[in-house]
């Protein structure tokens, strides 16, 4: 009688462990699924829309760079210079908080969900790399248009410099190409990895705090972030006669192909990959 009940408490045990597999993987299941239809609806958004969308992004992602000027220029002479730069994640983030839950389409944002369809079979590498384009040509205009703007109004609304704007862009190149390339690639893998994360959750509050915590991590480490690079890189270019043209365009172009490596292949590709498994195995399962 010992023996039957063990077993079937054994038994329930093994039904009750599957079916929490079985959830968690549904879970997981339904997050992907989700992240393809969001991905293949921006696909299906007229490419001019997506441009305008893609503008609006590189503007919001200014105001990031407008407090993290505010702020070396506050502190600047008052603590250390590597310290400043660490204090920078307290405000790298509120950028991307506008962008993020205003739906404005924002390359390193939208680097795995748009690789998604792509690596489903929905869309073509060539509508991907199409779209990641207008994307990448939108931000980086909306970026310039901001530094024009703000480079002018900071100095006389007396908010920083323009040496201010210099020395944070020098900070910025101030690393090997090898470093710069690595650098991207993690902030990449972040972004990709938020996009997961933000697709777990609907709550407000909780979305907000994944933003923070990523993108925090990112402005406190230093990793390198092309659509804010671009702002902060260009804007040290207009006011320094060190920075050349050719500095702007390589920095621009490591920086964007590491974003997009860490968030396509490193996080989108690998998700996609667990699922493949995962419903591999099943369905081997199932036909024994």
């Amino acid at each position: 009688m010992k023996t039957e009940n063990k077993e079937q408490k054994d038994h329930q045990h093994d039904l009750e462990k599957k079916s929490n597999e079985v959830e968690g993987s549904k879970k997981y299941t339904e997050i992907l699924s989700q992240i393809i239809h969001e991905g293949e609806e921006i696909f299906k958004i007229k490419k001019r829309a997506t441009f305008l969308s893609a503008c609006i992004a590189g503007l919001e992602i200014g105001f990031s760079y407008l407090l993290i000027c505010i702020l070396y220029f506050l502190l600047g002479g008052k603590l250390a210079e590597s310290i400043i730069f660490k204090l920078f994640a307290l405000v790298y983030p509120l950028g991307f908080i506008m962008v993020i839950l205003g739906k404005s389409v924002l390359y390193t944002e939208q680097t795995s969900l748009l690789a998604l369809p792509a690596l489903n079979g929905q869309r073509t590498i060539l509508e991907l790399l199409s779209i990641w384009g207008v994307v990448i040509l939108g931000n980086i205009l909306g970026g310039i248009l901001f530094v024009f703007i703000i480079g002018s109004m900071g100095p006389q609304l007396g908010l920083f410099e323009q040496e201010t704007m210099v020395k944070i862009g020098t900070h910025i190149l101030d690393h090997s190409y090898l470093v710069l390339l690595s650098s991207a690639i993690f902030a990449g893998w972040l972004m990709g990895l938020l996009t997961w994360l933000l697709n777990s959750t609907t709550d407000a509050l909780t979305r907000i705090f994944l933003i923070v915590m990523i993108t925090g991590t990112i402005g406190f480490v230093g990793f390198h972030h092309s659509i804010v690079g671009n702002i902060e890189v260009f804007g040290a270019f207009l006011h320094a006669a060190s920075i050349s043209l050719s500095d702007y365009i390589l920095f621009l172009l490591i920086t964007l192909f590491g974003n997009g490596v860490g968030g396509a292949i490193v996080v989108a590709l690998f998700k996609y990959r667990i699922f493949e498994s995962n419903y591999a195995a099943k369905n081997k399962h199932k036909e024994k």
